[in-house]
């Protein structure tokens, strides 16, 4: 048995059991080395606040990143609405309820074969009093080649940026990947777009900065219309600056 291989597996098929593809696109894995040196990095790139795969497992050998895309419809309503997207929010409020399962699914194979796993929760990984965030799913993502990052901040996947992340992390020696990635986002490339920035409702993201308590604010507001107007509780969404971006789906 490739161990690879079968986690690969339990994500496709726990993603399936869902049997929500008017949401979810099949997802796709990478791993990387707990010891790469650019979980170090992130302690000066984000701050030492975020932590190393071996602070959360002592004794991490690989890090396990997934990605869930979303369907067509979902990435592209969330530029069409004024306030948050009900397609939108409830793609994020399923996919994230569910990845508690997908995760306890790969501990619980890990485990079987003698592996220790620590699972990390999808979302709110941070202390809403500072906006710090203890894990990133994204920067372990890209460390992990899945994509590379966008002027929005997103990661930018071979299927484009509108989706959900999220991480494992094990004891086991897991093959990692070591294929390079292209950065799609055209601002990053020669500037030729930036329409993240123009879309932004309360001007939060900018080229060289992004105010975080304005974006939370914002994504708060989203959630109590939601409440009002559908069965939505988990949803304190935007999606605009990912929903606007030409790479937002791939296909």
């Amino acid at each position: 048995m490739i161990i690879e291989l079968e986690i690969e597996r339990i994500v496709i098929d726990m993603v399936e059991a869902l049997k929500r593809p008017d949401l979810f696109r099949k997802p796709f894995v990478s791993f990387s080395a707990a010891d790469d040196e650019k979980y170090i990095e992130l302690k000066t790139l984000i701050g030492d606040w975020h932590l190393t795969p071996t602070e959360i497992l002592s004794d991490a050998k690989s890090v396990i990143s997934y990605f869930v895309p979303f369907t067509k419809e979902v990435v592209a309503e969330p530029k069409t609405v004024q306030h948050g997207s009900p397609l939108w929010a409830e793609a994020y409020q399923e996919i994230n309820r569910h990845f508690d399962v997908v995760n306890d699914a790969i501990a619980n194979f890990l485990e079987g074969l003698g592996y220790a796993a620590k699972t990390i929760k999808a979302t709110h990984t941070y202390d809403p009093k500072d906006m710090k965030a203890m894990w990133s799913h994204r920067s372990a993502a890209a460390i992990a080649g899945l994509g590379a990052f966008g002027a929005n901040r997103m990661l930018i996947t071979e299927k484009g940026s509108g989706g959900r992340f999220c991480t494992v992390i094990t004891s086991a020696p897991l093959k990692v990947n070591e294929k390079p990635i292209e950065n799609q986002c055209l601002y990053i490339k020669n500037g030729s777009c930036g329409l993240c920035f123009k879309i932004c409702p309360v001007n939060a993201l900018q080229p060289d900065s992004m105010d975080k308590f304005a974006c939370q604010d914002e994504l708060n507001k989203n959630a109590e219309k939601l409440k009002e107007t559908t069965c939505l509780e988990s949803t304190d969404t935007c999606g605009k600056c990912i929903s606007i971006c030409p790479v937002a789906y791939i296909a």
